[in-house]
């Protein structure tokens, strides 16, 4: 904690998971992340970097008893800088109404290391706080609903708490630039932690 300040330090690991760099979804994150205090640290992972191994369901696999080996390679850097986070931001366009495949598959390696020995998983996410900003090419924020279902059910199974969403429009390159209320609305989000659209 900061000398003189009663709100705690807090670690953002922001996770840029679409398949095209620079896109609309990372550029509203990065306004958002504007906002943030000078001494709240900032971690920017890109999935589709990490070489992240298929996911491989061991739970009831009787060579290895259900426990799974402890991450290595892009695996260990994410499960690190998972544990290290207070606030995860899904930084993650929508793609056929759900998230990424770069996000789902990190989503399926928790499963994994709420198995590894004594890494105690789940009960250090507990308290963390999980954020969403997503471009979306359609009016109908409806058709987000998928994906930020998944995130918050995500968040309820493991006892953490869900900050807040931004949706933002942006079809083509730079699109969400020119979706003034998403912008605005990113600018506060991290300070007001709800829900949010520009649609």
């Amino acid at each position: 904690m900061t000398s003189g300040s009663l709100v705690p330090d807090r670690r953002f690991l922001f996770l840029l998971a679409s398949a095209r760099r620079d896109g609309n979804t990372e550029a509203l994150a990065r306004r958002a992340a504007g906002s943030l205090r000078a001494q709240d640290e900032q971690e920017w992972l890109r999935l589709i970097d990490l070489d992240l191994a298929p996911f491989a369901d061991m739970r009831h696999d009787a060579a290895t008893g259900g426990v799974y080996p402890d991450p290595v390679g892009g695996a260990r850097r994410l499960l690190d800088a998972t544990l290290a986070a207070t606030d995860l931001v899904f930084a993650t366009p929508l793609y056929w109404f759900s998230l990424p495949a770069s996000a789902k598959l990190y989503l399926d390696h928790w499963s994994g290391w709420m198995r590894v020995p004594g890494l105690d998983f789940k009960a250090r996410m507990a308290g963390k706080t999980m954020w969403a900003l997503s471009a979306v090419s359609d009016e109908d924020r409806s058709m987000a609903d998928p994906l930020l279902g998944t995130l918050k059910l995500t968040c309820s199974y493991m006892n953490m708490g869900w900050g807040g969403s931004l949706l933002g429009f942006g079809n083509r390159p730079g699109d969400i630039l020119n979706d003034v209320i998403a912008c605005a609305a990113a600018d506060k989000l991290f300070m007001e932690g709800k829900v949010a659209s520009g649609l």
